[in-house]
């Protein structure tokens, strides 16, 4: 007897609603993550702070990339590791921009559970801050702090 089912009907699906602020953070973001590396001029011996902030940026790009491709390979229980991709993410949205606390969740392939014991760790290391929605008591927003930027460019610019 032939199974007529679609190959992928044993999957299950979730659906997920954006608002479209989330819409376009994921959009800047996604952007980000496509860019190429930016150019470097070999006429200036000293590195701008914009290219150093680049060249940081491109490497966590990179990281994040990798340990994307490293989930879809094997499996991402095998690398639960939600709290070093939440920074990456932090890290990455640039300028101080922040996220809310469900949309970095969701971006780090996190549950929402796992997100918030996640976020909760990291902010009481002083790594990431909350801030309250100023209209919306359900939502919090989630950014870097000046120690967990300090400490990403420091690891950033100490690896190869």
């Amino acid at each position: 007897m032939q199974d007529d089912r679609p190959k992928d009907a044993d999957k299950t699906y979730r659906l997920v609603a954006f608002d479209q602020r989330d819409v376009e953070d994921l959009e800047r973001l996604l952007g980000k993550l496509r860019d190429p590396r930016p150019s470097t001029n070999d006429d200036e011996d000293a590195e701008t702070p914009n290219a150093a902030r680049n060249r940081l940026e491109h490497k966590a790009r990179q990281l994040l990339e990798r340990r994307r491709r490293r989930a879809a390979i094997f499996g991402p229980q095998m690398f639960a590791e939600p709290a070093w991709d939440m920074l990456l993410i932090l890290y990455l949205s640039g300028g101080g921009r922040r996220q809310t606390q469900t949309s970095l969740g969701e971006l780090s392939g996190a549950s929402r559970s796992t997100a918030m014991r996640w976020i909760d760790y990291l902010a009481c290391r002083d790594l990431i801050c909350r801030e309250e929605h100023p209209t919306d008591r359900r939502r919090n927003f989630v950014a870097l702090t000046e120690r967990g930027r300090r400490l990403l460019d420091l690891y950033l610019s100490e690896t190869g």
